[in-house]
């Protein structure tokens, strides 16, 4: 059995808030995810989920061995990324408000070299001789 992909399938389910949105939601076949969830509580000997007609609720091991299953699934992801160096390279927007003079005499030259040793940053410069607002402009 695949623990992963049968932790991907549980969270899947338990998120949606049943075993057929969960299916849905990963676009694979409702009995492929219900036996999924039955061989991990099988593998584990324990019941994870309470299934009724109407919903689903989470046993204390259920609870859990979810909280277990969304960290590891979230070290998974932030190792995949370091791996493929998405952490490498900086990447975005960098915006810096300052005073013009302070801007002109010492923040442009530095910003210059900056961008030509990082050009997947857009740098966004505001040189105001004001209080900004960072949050509302």
């Amino acid at each position: 059995m695949d623990r992963l992909e049968a932790m991907r399938m549980l969270l899947a389910v338990i998120d949606a808030g049943s075993i057929s949105a969960g299916s849905r939601k990963l676009n694979a076949p409702l009995p492929s995810v219900s036996r999924k969830v039955a061989e991990l509580e099988r593998h584990l000997g324990a019941n994870l989920i309470v299934r009724t007609s109407r919903n689903l609720q989470l046993t204390d091991a259920g609870r859990d061995y979810v909280d277990a299953a969304r960290k590891i699934m979230a070290d998974l992801e932030e190792a995949e990324r370091r791996a493929s160096g998405e952490y490498q390279t900086p990447r975005g927007v960098l915006t810096i408000t300052m005073p013009i003079e302070y801007g002109s005499r010492y923040v442009l030259p530095v910003a210059l070299s900056f961008m030509d040793k990082y050009p997947e940053v857009s740098l966004n410069l505001l040189s105001l001789d004001r209080m900004v607002d960072l949050v509302s402009e």
